[in-house]
Protein backbone atom coordinates (compact mmCIF):
# COMPACT_ATOMS: atom_id res chain seq x y z
CA UNK A 1 0.00 0.00 0.00
CA UNK A 2 1.49 3.45 -0.96
CA UNK A 3 0.91 6.43 2.04
CA UNK A 4 0.04 9.44 -0.10
CA UNK A 5 0.48 13.12 1.15
CA UNK A 6 -2.11 15.41 -0.09
CA UNK A 7 -1.03 19.03 -1.56
CA UNK A 8 -2.83 21.84 -0.53
CA UNK A 9 -5.79 22.04 -2.59
CA UNK A 10 -7.18 25.46 -1.21
CA UNK A 11 -10.17 23.27 -0.02
CA UNK A 12 -11.27 21.76 3.62
CA UNK A 13 -9.81 19.36 4.30
CA UNK A 14 -12.05 17.34 6.79
CA UNK A 15 -13.68 20.35 7.96
CA UNK A 16 -15.77 23.69 6.48
CA UNK A 17 -13.90 25.74 4.07
CA UNK A 18 -15.78 29.22 3.68
CA UNK A 19 -14.62 31.45 0.66
CA UNK A 20 -14.70 35.40 1.17
CA UNK A 21 -14.35 38.25 -1.20
CA UNK A 22 -13.36 41.58 -0.57
CA UNK A 23 -15.41 43.69 -3.38
CA UNK A 24 -15.01 46.85 -4.44
CA UNK A 25 -18.47 48.85 -5.42
CA UNK A 26 -19.17 48.02 -9.44
CA UNK A 27 -22.00 47.90 -11.78
CA UNK A 28 -23.74 45.21 -13.47
CA UNK A 29 -25.15 46.40 -16.48
CA UNK A 30 -28.59 44.82 -17.75
CA UNK A 31 -29.82 45.92 -21.27
CA UNK A 32 -32.11 44.74 -23.60
CA UNK A 33 -30.53 44.98 -27.00
CA UNK A 34 -32.47 42.96 -30.75
CA UNK A 35 -35.36 41.74 -27.83
CA UNK A 36 -32.59 39.57 -25.62
CA UNK A 37 -31.12 40.48 -22.52
CA UNK A 38 -27.44 41.31 -22.40
CA UNK A 39 -25.67 40.96 -18.53
CA UNK A 40 -22.26 43.59 -18.64
CA UNK A 41 -20.28 42.70 -15.75
CA UNK A 42 -17.23 44.78 -14.54
CA UNK A 43 -13.63 42.90 -14.37
CA UNK A 44 -14.48 42.68 -10.34
CA UNK A 45 -17.13 40.23 -8.65
CA UNK A 46 -19.82 42.89 -8.00
CA UNK A 47 -22.60 41.12 -6.08
CA UNK A 48 -25.92 42.39 -5.61
CA UNK A 49 -27.18 42.65 -1.89
CA UNK A 50 -28.42 39.94 -0.95
CA UNK A 51 -26.84 37.09 -3.49
CA UNK A 52 -25.23 34.49 -1.74
CA UNK A 53 -21.68 34.54 -2.88
CA UNK A 54 -19.40 32.66 -0.33
CA UNK A 55 -18.69 29.20 -1.09
CA UNK A 56 -18.82 26.38 1.80
CA UNK A 57 -17.02 22.38 0.98
CA UNK A 58 -17.13 20.03 3.28
CA UNK A 59 -15.14 16.57 2.03
CA UNK A 60 -17.25 13.68 2.23
CA UNK A 61 -15.42 11.29 0.32
CA UNK A 62 -12.32 10.64 -1.38
CA UNK A 63 -11.18 8.09 -3.80
CA UNK A 64 -7.71 6.68 -5.22
CA UNK A 65 -5.96 6.35 -1.68
CA UNK A 66 -6.66 3.92 0.19
CA UNK A 67 -4.42 0.90 -1.24
CA UNK A 68 -3.04 0.22 -4.63
CA UNK A 69 -6.41 -1.33 -6.02
CA UNK A 70 -7.70 2.40 -6.15
CA UNK A 71 -4.91 4.09 -7.91
CA UNK A 72 -5.57 5.62 -10.60
CA UNK A 73 -2.33 5.88 -13.47
CA UNK A 74 -3.51 8.78 -15.74
CA UNK A 75 -2.97 12.95 -14.84
CA UNK A 76 -6.06 14.23 -12.68
CA UNK A 77 -7.06 16.24 -16.17
CA UNK A 78 -7.49 12.70 -18.16
CA UNK A 79 -9.45 10.62 -15.89
CA UNK A 80 -13.38 11.21 -16.34
CA UNK A 81 -15.92 10.81 -13.58
CA UNK A 82 -19.67 10.13 -13.60
CA UNK A 83 -22.26 9.78 -10.16
CA UNK A 84 -25.54 8.65 -10.17
CA UNK A 85 -29.13 8.79 -7.96
CA UNK A 86 -27.37 6.13 -5.32
CA UNK A 87 -24.43 7.87 -5.16
CA UNK A 88 -22.53 5.63 -6.51
CA UNK A 89 -19.69 7.08 -8.42
CA UNK A 90 -18.15 5.88 -11.66
CA UNK A 91 -14.26 6.72 -12.74
CA UNK A 92 -12.55 6.16 -16.07
CA UNK A 93 -8.73 5.90 -16.76
CA UNK A 94 -7.85 6.01 -20.23
CA UNK A 95 -4.53 4.47 -19.87
CA UNK A 96 -5.75 1.33 -17.92
CA UNK A 97 -8.58 1.13 -20.11
CA UNK A 98 -11.41 0.92 -17.47
CA UNK A 99 -13.91 1.87 -15.51
CA UNK A 100 -14.49 1.42 -12.23
CA UNK A 101 -17.74 1.54 -9.82
CA UNK A 102 -17.87 2.36 -6.08
CA UNK A 103 -20.67 3.10 -3.57
CA UNK A 104 -21.46 6.28 -1.71
CA UNK A 105 -18.58 4.88 0.94
CA UNK A 106 -16.13 4.27 -1.39
CA UNK A 107 -16.18 0.60 -1.59
CA UNK A 108 -15.22 -0.72 -4.79
CA UNK A 109 -17.78 -2.54 -6.19
CA UNK A 110 -17.25 -3.49 -10.04
CA UNK A 111 -14.38 -3.13 -12.15
CA UNK A 112 -15.49 -3.40 -16.33
CA UNK A 113 -14.31 -2.75 -19.84
CA UNK A 114 -11.09 -3.99 -21.70
CA UNK A 115 -8.97 -2.85 -23.96
CA UNK A 116 -9.50 -3.52 -27.87
CA UNK A 117 -11.96 -2.85 -30.93
CA UNK A 118 -14.66 -5.40 -30.39
CA UNK A 119 -18.32 -5.09 -29.49
CA UNK A 120 -17.66 -4.01 -26.05
CA UNK A 121 -14.06 -3.29 -26.03
CA UNK A 122 -12.75 0.06 -25.95
CA UNK A 123 -9.32 2.13 -27.04
CA UNK A 124 -8.34 5.75 -25.44
CA UNK A 125 -11.87 6.40 -24.15
CA UNK A 126 -12.57 9.70 -22.96
CA UNK A 127 -15.82 11.89 -21.75
CA UNK A 128 -17.69 9.72 -19.76
CA UNK A 129 -21.04 10.44 -18.33
CA UNK A 130 -25.02 9.54 -17.57
CA UNK A 131 -26.91 10.17 -19.41
CA UNK A 132 -30.64 11.49 -18.67
CA UNK A 133 -31.25 7.97 -20.08
CA UNK A 134 -29.66 6.34 -17.09
CA UNK A 135 -27.48 5.22 -19.05
CA UNK A 136 -23.52 5.54 -19.01
CA UNK A 137 -21.99 6.88 -22.01
CA UNK A 138 -18.63 7.67 -22.61
CA UNK A 139 -16.72 8.46 -26.34
CA UNK A 140 -14.56 5.71 -27.37
CA UNK A 141 -11.72 7.27 -29.30
CA UNK A 142 -9.72 4.80 -30.86
CA UNK A 143 -12.73 3.29 -32.11
CA UNK A 144 -14.75 6.09 -33.40
CA UNK A 145 -17.81 5.38 -31.97
CA UNK A 146 -19.76 5.94 -28.53
CA UNK A 147 -20.03 3.39 -26.28
CA UNK A 148 -23.01 2.62 -24.02
CA UNK A 149 -23.14 0.76 -20.65
CA UNK A 150 -26.18 0.17 -18.00
CA UNK A 151 -25.40 1.50 -14.86
CA UNK A 152 -24.68 -1.99 -13.67
CA UNK A 153 -21.36 -1.96 -15.98
CA UNK A 154 -24.00 -4.65 -19.04
CA UNK A 155 -22.85 -3.66 -22.42
CA UNK A 156 -25.60 -2.13 -24.28
CA UNK A 157 -24.39 -1.24 -27.53
CA UNK A 158 -22.16 1.75 -29.83
CA UNK A 159 -22.97 4.10 -32.41
CA UNK A 160 -20.13 4.91 -35.35
CA UNK A 161 -18.74 8.51 -35.36
CA UNK A 162 -16.47 7.69 -37.79
CA UNK A 163 -17.63 9.64 -40.47
CA UNK A 164 -18.71 12.82 -38.75
CA UNK A 165 -15.98 13.31 -36.80
CA UNK A 166 -17.40 14.59 -33.57
CA UNK A 167 -16.18 16.72 -31.00
CA UNK A 168 -17.60 17.50 -27.61
CA UNK A 169 -20.43 15.23 -27.52
CA UNK A 170 -23.58 15.16 -25.13
CA UNK A 171 -27.43 13.53 -24.62
CA UNK A 172 -30.46 16.10 -24.27
CA UNK A 173 -33.22 14.67 -22.06
CA UNK A 174 -34.54 13.48 -25.61
CA UNK A 175 -32.00 10.88 -25.85
CA UNK A 176 -30.86 13.03 -29.05
CA UNK A 177 -27.00 13.85 -29.76
CA UNK A 178 -26.16 17.07 -29.52
CA UNK A 179 -22.71 17.51 -30.72
CA UNK A 180 -20.02 20.09 -31.77
CA UNK A 181 -18.54 19.54 -35.45
CA UNK A 182 -16.17 21.22 -38.16
CA UNK A 183 -17.29 21.36 -41.64
CA UNK A 184 -14.79 21.75 -44.79
CA UNK A 185 -16.49 23.44 -47.82
CA UNK A 186 -16.59 26.16 -50.69
CA UNK A 187 -18.12 29.06 -51.25
CA UNK A 188 -19.70 30.41 -54.67
CA UNK A 189 -16.50 31.35 -55.68
CA UNK A 190 -14.65 28.01 -54.92
CA UNK A 191 -12.62 29.45 -52.06
CA UNK A 192 -12.53 27.40 -48.94
CA UNK A 193 -14.69 27.83 -46.11
CA UNK A 194 -14.69 26.03 -42.31
CA UNK A 195 -18.05 26.60 -40.48
CA UNK A 196 -18.32 25.47 -36.79
CA UNK A 197 -21.41 23.97 -35.95
CA UNK A 198 -23.40 22.66 -32.79
CA UNK A 199 -25.76 20.32 -34.60
CA UNK A 200 -28.11 17.71 -32.76
CA UNK A 201 -28.67 14.34 -34.02
CA UNK A 202 -30.73 11.23 -33.73
CA UNK A 203 -29.62 7.62 -32.29
CA UNK A 204 -28.58 6.65 -36.07
CA UNK A 205 -26.62 10.08 -36.08
CA UNK A 206 -28.68 11.69 -38.73
CA UNK A 207 -29.00 15.48 -38.65
CA UNK A 208 -32.07 16.85 -36.92
CA UNK A 209 -30.99 20.50 -36.20
CA UNK A 210 -28.37 23.18 -36.10
CA UNK A 211 -28.51 24.83 -33.11
CA UNK A 212 -25.78 27.36 -33.68
CA UNK A 213 -23.55 27.75 -36.31
CA UNK A 214 -20.38 30.90 -37.02
CA UNK A 215 -18.30 30.91 -40.16
CA UNK A 216 -14.67 30.63 -38.46
CA UNK A 217 -12.51 30.70 -42.28
CA UNK A 218 -10.03 33.53 -41.49
CA UNK A 219 -9.53 32.31 -38.41
CA UNK A 220 -8.91 29.19 -39.17
CA UNK A 221 -6.27 29.99 -42.04
CA UNK A 222 -4.95 32.53 -39.54
CA UNK A 223 -3.34 29.99 -37.41
CA UNK A 224 -2.77 27.20 -40.15
CA UNK A 225 -1.23 30.00 -42.31
CA UNK A 226 0.68 31.86 -39.68
CA UNK A 227 1.82 28.54 -37.61
CA UNK A 228 0.04 30.23 -34.00
CA UNK A 229 -0.74 28.25 -31.33
CA UNK A 230 -3.18 29.62 -29.02
CA UNK A 231 -3.58 27.95 -25.33
CA UNK A 232 -7.51 26.26 -24.73
CA UNK A 233 -10.40 26.17 -27.24
CA UNK A 234 -11.69 29.50 -28.63
CA UNK A 235 -15.14 27.99 -28.16
CA UNK A 236 -16.37 25.59 -25.30
CA UNK A 237 -20.17 24.76 -24.64
CA UNK A 238 -22.35 23.27 -21.84
CA UNK A 239 -25.67 21.78 -21.98
CA UNK A 240 -28.22 22.57 -19.32
CA UNK A 241 -30.72 20.21 -17.56
CA UNK A 242 -33.40 22.38 -19.59
CA UNK A 243 -32.06 21.72 -23.18
CA UNK A 244 -30.01 25.22 -23.49
CA UNK A 245 -27.15 25.33 -24.46
CA UNK A 246 -24.49 27.64 -23.25
CA UNK A 247 -21.76 28.76 -25.64
CA UNK A 248 -19.00 30.13 -23.87
CA UNK A 249 -16.53 32.29 -26.41
CA UNK A 250 -13.12 32.68 -24.73
CA UNK A 251 -11.39 35.30 -26.26
CA UNK A 252 -14.40 37.78 -25.69
CA UNK A 253 -15.29 36.31 -22.61
CA UNK A 254 -19.01 36.21 -23.21
CA UNK A 255 -21.83 33.42 -22.91
CA UNK A 256 -24.73 32.78 -24.95
CA UNK A 257 -27.37 31.02 -23.78
CA UNK A 258 -29.49 28.83 -26.68
CA UNK A 259 -33.00 27.35 -26.26
CA UNK A 260 -33.77 23.85 -27.84
CA UNK A 261 -35.19 25.68 -30.91
CA UNK A 262 -31.79 27.73 -31.56
CA UNK A 263 -32.80 30.99 -30.40
CA UNK A 264 -30.53 33.07 -28.32
CA UNK A 265 -32.42 34.07 -24.97
CA UNK A 266 -29.54 35.95 -22.78
CA UNK A 267 -25.76 37.15 -23.56
CA UNK A 268 -23.52 37.34 -20.99
CA UNK A 269 -20.63 39.44 -20.83
CA UNK A 270 -17.39 40.38 -18.61
CA UNK A 271 -14.60 42.92 -19.07
CA UNK A 272 -10.97 41.36 -18.69
CA UNK A 273 -7.43 41.85 -19.07
CA UNK A 274 -5.96 39.60 -21.13
CA UNK A 275 -3.10 37.47 -18.88
CA UNK A 276 0.30 37.31 -20.03
CA UNK A 277 1.35 33.65 -20.91
CA UNK A 278 3.87 32.94 -18.52
CA UNK A 279 7.28 31.03 -18.91
CA UNK A 280 5.23 27.80 -17.00
CA UNK A 281 3.00 27.78 -19.45
CA UNK A 282 5.67 27.72 -22.64
CA UNK A 283 7.84 24.89 -20.97
CA UNK A 284 4.72 22.80 -20.59
CA UNK A 285 4.13 22.34 -24.66
CA UNK A 286 5.79 19.89 -26.40
CA UNK A 287 9.63 20.84 -27.95
CA UNK A 288 8.24 20.24 -31.32
CA UNK A 289 5.05 22.86 -30.83
CA UNK A 290 7.68 25.65 -29.33
CA UNK A 291 10.17 24.80 -32.49
CA UNK A 292 7.49 24.98 -35.13
CA UNK A 293 4.58 27.43 -33.86
CA UNK A 294 4.35 31.06 -32.62
CA UNK A 295 3.15 30.82 -29.40
CA UNK A 296 0.41 33.89 -28.35
CA UNK A 297 1.66 36.34 -25.79
CA UNK A 298 -1.43 36.44 -23.79
CA UNK A 299 -3.93 33.86 -22.76
CA UNK A 300 -8.30 34.40 -23.46
CA UNK A 301 -10.40 35.08 -21.47
CA UNK A 302 -11.43 31.78 -19.51
CA UNK A 303 -10.31 27.90 -20.07
CA UNK A 304 -13.55 26.02 -19.80
CA UNK A 305 -16.65 26.34 -17.80
CA UNK A 306 -19.41 24.48 -15.55
CA UNK A 307 -22.55 24.98 -14.96
CA UNK A 308 -23.88 24.06 -10.92
CA UNK A 309 -27.63 22.76 -10.46
CA UNK A 310 -28.80 25.90 -9.55
CA UNK A 311 -27.79 27.45 -13.00
CA UNK A 312 -24.54 29.26 -11.64
CA UNK A 313 -21.71 29.47 -14.26
CA UNK A 314 -18.19 28.57 -12.99
CA UNK A 315 -15.45 29.81 -15.81
CA UNK A 316 -11.68 28.59 -14.99
CA UNK A 317 -9.82 31.48 -15.89
CA UNK A 318 -5.80 31.77 -16.42
CA UNK A 319 -4.98 33.55 -12.90
CA UNK A 320 -3.15 30.58 -10.91
CA UNK A 321 -3.51 30.48 -7.02
CA UNK A 322 -0.59 32.04 -4.79
CA UNK A 323 0.62 28.33 -4.11
CA UNK A 324 0.58 28.06 -8.36
CA UNK A 325 -1.18 24.89 -8.02
CA UNK A 326 -5.04 26.31 -9.09
CA UNK A 327 -6.83 28.49 -10.88
CA UNK A 328 -8.84 30.99 -9.91
CA UNK A 329 -12.92 30.67 -10.99
CA UNK A 330 -14.93 33.21 -12.13
CA UNK A 331 -18.46 32.64 -11.11
CA UNK A 332 -21.72 33.54 -12.46
CA UNK A 333 -25.67 33.84 -10.43
CA UNK A 334 -28.04 31.79 -12.74
CA UNK A 335 -28.89 35.55 -13.84
CA UNK A 336 -25.36 36.34 -15.41
CA UNK A 337 -24.17 38.43 -13.30
CA UNK A 338 -20.58 38.29 -11.90
CA UNK A 339 -20.74 37.59 -8.13
CA UNK A 340 -17.31 35.79 -6.75
CA UNK A 341 -13.37 34.90 -8.06
CA UNK A 342 -12.69 31.61 -6.84
CA UNK A 343 -9.81 29.71 -6.12
CA UNK A 344 -9.66 26.16 -6.54
CA UNK A 345 -6.99 23.65 -6.87
CA UNK A 346 -8.61 20.80 -8.65
CA UNK A 347 -10.74 20.00 -11.82
CA UNK A 348 -14.49 20.63 -11.16
CA UNK A 349 -16.24 17.67 -12.71
CA UNK A 350 -19.63 17.52 -11.90
CA UNK A 351 -22.38 19.32 -9.43
CA UNK A 352 -25.04 16.82 -8.40
CA UNK A 353 -27.44 17.16 -5.51
CA UNK A 354 -26.05 19.28 -3.43
CA UNK A 355 -22.32 18.01 -3.78
CA UNK A 356 -19.33 18.43 -5.76
CA UNK A 357 -17.51 16.05 -7.56
CA UNK A 358 -13.62 16.51 -8.52
CA UNK A 359 -10.10 15.03 -9.43
CA UNK A 360 -7.20 16.29 -7.65
CA UNK A 361 -3.72 15.44 -7.31
CA UNK A 362 -1.74 14.12 -4.10
CA UNK A 363 1.95 16.00 -3.69
CA UNK A 364 3.20 13.28 -5.47
CA UNK A 365 1.19 13.89 -8.63
CA UNK A 366 -1.40 10.46 -8.42
CA UNK A 367 -5.18 11.75 -8.97
CA UNK A 368 -7.65 11.09 -6.21
CA UNK A 369 -11.19 11.68 -6.82
CA UNK A 370 -13.30 13.78 -4.40
CA UNK A 371 -17.05 14.74 -3.26
CA UNK A 372 -17.72 17.41 -1.10
CA UNK A 373 -20.52 18.84 0.39
CA UNK A 374 -21.88 22.24 -1.16
CA UNK A 375 -23.40 25.20 0.52
CA UNK A 376 -23.88 28.85 -0.39
CA UNK A 377 -23.65 31.82 2.12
Amino acid sequence: MRSHKLKNLGFAICFILCVSFSVAPQEIKIKTEKGISVVYNPKKPAPPSGVKCKLMLEEVLCLGDQGEEYLFSEKADYISTAIDDDWNIFTLDPKLVEIRKYDRTGKLLKIFGKKGNGPEEMDRPSNMMITPQNELMFVDNGNSRLMFFSLEGDYLRYISTYKLRLRRIKIDSQGHIVADIIVYSQDENRERKVTYAIKRFNEELEPMFTIFSADITEDFMKRIEGRQYTFGPDTYWQRTKEDNVIIGDTRNYEFAVINPEGKIIKRIKKEYDPLEVSKEDIESLSDRTRQLLTIAKHHKGFYYFTIDEEGRIFARTWERTNDNRGYYYDVFDPEGRYIANIPINAFIKQWVGGKLLTVEETEEGFPVVKLYKVSWQ
